[in-house]
């Protein structure tokens, strides 16, 4: 099964999108997937990725999972604060 670190989040609300910044730790990940975000260790929501792209930093290049989110949408997941965690990328779910 796919799984993705998430070193960063960040939100890009112009182009709808919530953004998961980190890398690709096995397996391969592609747009229409889905990531799964735990909110405890017995509950976790599935989200469609929308887009995959890189993004350059001045230490290294990342992928950044991007989901498209309205604004509401995008606040409740920062507020889970996922940074620094370790996600499963799997063709199941549901958005």
């Amino acid at each position: 099964m796919p799984k993705f670190h998430v070193k960063e989040i960040f939100e890009l609300p112009d182009r709808k999108l919530f953004v998961m910044m980190g890398s690709i730790l096995e397996g391969e990940i592609h747009p229409g997937m889905f990531a799964c975000i735990p909110f405890n260790p017995s509950v976790e929501m599935t989200v469609r990725l929308h887009s995959i792209e890189t993004a350059r930093h001045p230490d290294d290049e990342y992928v950044c999972l991007c989901i498209q989110s309205e604004v509401d949408d995008m606040e409740f997941l920062t507020a889970f604060n996922i940074r620094d965690e370790t996600l499963e990328v799997t063709i199941d779910g549901s958005d």
